[in-house]
């Protein structure tokens, strides 16, 4: 597929329709305006989502064959989608994709500002009653902002108040306790802007607060040389960065993750951010263990407990996994459809050009 926007920036990619993760886009190159095509991903896709409803001991992994993907996926139609339907196979139209005005994108001196667009694609998923769009946007400007939408419908209920809120519900006028839940979304998102090159590197950031230096937060930058699990610290405005030989790339900025998450299951669901070197097999982190790829003919192992085991990024290409989570309180407004629970973050480009491609635009 691709996309052209009327300042001449530009994306291609692959768009792909999985049997477990749903929505993936592969081999992903950007374009700004009078440069050349570069490679920034070539796979970004959920690579976990786990649903844990307050009252039970474990969480609902969505992860796995036509949970989110195969029949899970919903057929689309004009109502659903406002902008173009693609059929992938012959399962039907269960893309969409359409056009999102950004609002100012660029100004220079006293001209008149640039106003920016970005490129949506999603499809939704249905699992128990709820609904899951998950959506990618690729902006003008080169951002990148994976997103989830969960809606639908909820059904699940408890007798106990410390898992729930007590409500009436506006349906049927009587008293229930609908049970809370947390959600957790785990974005893989395997970087190659080098191409066949592996060199890019990944480099944390920190602003601690030094006292002694009257309250500054002088930057400290750290190469991550190796697989670690790793927190934002929003104390210390962490953030990374993944760039490639030249010093260009992409900044992740965890300004969106204001929930923690807990699993008695998963150590890694605990933590912020994963890294791992690119291995075809480490697709998923799951609880079950065992997936067998029948296109590689071996088995792959799944949970990020056991992908992040201290290898060395040297001369491999970096996957980030980055994770988001929330938590849904019902309420009365959520019967008998829940208000959208809509989880986002973008990573953001840097030092691809000396000076901004938009400038010329004008």
């Amino acid at each position: 597929m691709e996309h052209n926007f009327a300042s001449g920036a530009s994306w291609t990619f692959c768009a792909v329709l999985d049997e477990h993760h749903a929505l993936e886009l592969q081999q992903l190159h950007y374009r700004a305006p009078g440069d050349t095509s570069r490679q920034v991903l070539t796979h970004l896709h959920l690579g976990q989502a786990l649903l844990h409803y307050h009252n039970k001991q474990s969480a609902d992994v969505l992860i796995s064959e036509n949970k989110l993907g195969g029949k899970s996926l919903k057929t689309l139609n004009a109502q659903s989608c406002d902008g173009e339907l693609h059929i992938i196979g012959d399962s039907g139209a269960k893309l969409c994709s359409f056009i999102r005005n950004t609002g100012l994108m660029a100004k220079y001196n006293l001209r008149p500002g640039l106003q920016g667009q970005q490129y949506q694609l999603f499809s939704v998923s249905e699992y128990q009653g709820l609904t899951l769009q998950i959506q990618i946007g690729l902006s003008e400007d080169g951002r990148v902002a994976p997103s989830v939408t969960l809606s639908g419908r909820t059904t699940s209920t408890t007798t106990d108040t410390r898992f729930g809120n007590a409500l009436l519900n506006p349906l049927t006028n009587e008293s229930i306790i609908s049970t809370q839940a947390s959600v957790l979304y785990t974005w893989r998102m395997a970087f190659a802007m080098n191409n066949d090159e592996k060199n890019d590197t990944v480099e944390e950031f920190n602003f601690k607060l030094e006292p002694s230096l009257g309250n500054r937060r002088p930057m400290t930058v750290t190469q991550l040389s190796s697989e670690a699990l790793r927190d934002t610290e929003r104390n210390q405005f962490r953030g990374w960065r993944v760039k490639d030989i030249n010093g260009s790339g992409y900044y992740l900025d965890p300004q969106n993750s204001g929930f923690g998450y807990a699993d008695q299951n998963n150590n890694w669901a605990q933590f912020d951010l994963a890294l791992t070197a690119f291995d075809e097999c480490e697709r998923h982190s799951r609880i079950t263990t065992l997936n067998t790829d029948l296109n590689n003919e071996y088995e792959c192992n799944g949970s990020l407990d056991n992908f992040v085991n201290g290898e060395s990024l040297l001369n491999r290409n970096p996957v980030v996994w980055y994770s988001l989570s929330r938590i849904f309180r019902p309420k009365a407004e959520d019967f008998p459809v829940i208000s959208s629970l809509h989880v986002e973050f973008e990573i953001i480009p840097f030092d691809w050009t000396p000076t901004s491609p938009f400038e010329v635009v004008q």
